[in-house]
């Protein structure tokens, strides 16, 4: 007979840190892309900036900037708001098991 049992709050807050491992991850690719299409449009740029007049150029650059920068914020708050969906889907599931050990511990009359 085996007598191991698994606690399902520390199962959950297993799925809760690999969640937060994968979140990790997505944030982190999405940096090494932006970095990635940085050094790409920089290299565009400077092989057809002899072709480009200056307010051209100046233009592209601040085109870049600013969707360089956009990019940045929607992964920060994407990778942000998944973290916090995690956190509240664990926390209600650990309540959830809390609440239903209790109601059988006093539909049995056992302490929990």
């Amino acid at each position: 007979m085996n007598t191991n049992t698994i606690n399902p709050k520390d199962l959950i807050a297993g799925f809760g840190n690999g969640a937060h491992r994968v979140i990790g991850l997505y944030r982190e690719g999405g940096e090494r892309l932006a970095d990635a299409m940085d050094q790409r449009w920089k290299a565009a740029l400077k092989q057809s900036a002899p072709k480009l007049t200056p307010e051209t150029r100046k233009n592209a650059q601040h085109a870049h900037e600013v969707f360089s920068g956009y990019y940045a914020k929607g992964l920060a708050m994407s990778a942000d708001g998944a973290q916090v969906v995690v956190d509240t889907l664990v926390g209600a599931a650990i309540a959830a098991v809390e609440r239903v050990s209790a109601f059988n511990a006093a539909a049995t009359g056992k302490n929990a």
